[in-house]
């Protein structure tokens, strides 16, 4: 385990309880909800997920990434270790701007295009990750952007299927 986070979350859960935080997982996994509800969890085809990642951070870009983090960072409110600067995009401008310190512009572009290249990166491995902590719930129901026109489908679709199972009328 390498999340600093998870560790003490774990060992304030067995300090408190005498049981691993594993143990009480695993039993929480076991419950039935009380609610009638469904899951649904938009998926598409890996490669046009990754484009739309890639594209999402340009468009972050265009609209001050940069700007923003360097704002945020030189009124001392980014600084290592704090939770804001972990954060996909930040984590990385935050190091862009660290590094490019005394760069020329050729240089410090440079950083900027690998910086931008590690946030797309970053948020590629991140959809992953998502995606398989979703493969691991339960009672999902997985909905394939590809196989619908437009959004207004998708929601027809979610409709009908909550009228069909009751959770409305």
């Amino acid at each position: 385990m390498n999340n600093i986070k998870k560790i003490i979350r774990a060992l304030e859960f067995y300090y408190l309880s005498g049981k691993p935080i594993s143990e009480h997982n695993e039993t929480e996994r076991q419950k039935e909800s009380v609610y009638n509800s469904s899951y649904f969890v938009l998926t598409m085809d890996r490669e046009k997920l990754y484009n739309r990642c890639d594209r999402r951070v340009d468009i972050m870009i265009e609209q001050g990434l940069v700007d923003e983090v360097r704002s945020l960072y030189d009124q001392g409110l980014l600084h290592k270790g704090s939770t804001a600067s972990q954060g996909i995009g930040y984590k990385e401008i935050t190091e862009y701007l660290d590094l490019s310190k005394g760069k020329s512009e050729e240089e410090s572009q440079i950083l900027l295009d690998n910086a931008i290249d590690t946030i797309k990166k970053n948020t590629r491995h991140y959809v992953k990750r998502q995606l398989t902590w979703f493969r691991r719930e339960r009672d999902v129901i997985w909905i394939d952007k590809d196989e619908y026109k437009d959004d207004e489908q998708i929601l027809e679709y979610m409709i009908e299927h909550l009228k069909t199972n009751g959770a409305i009328k």
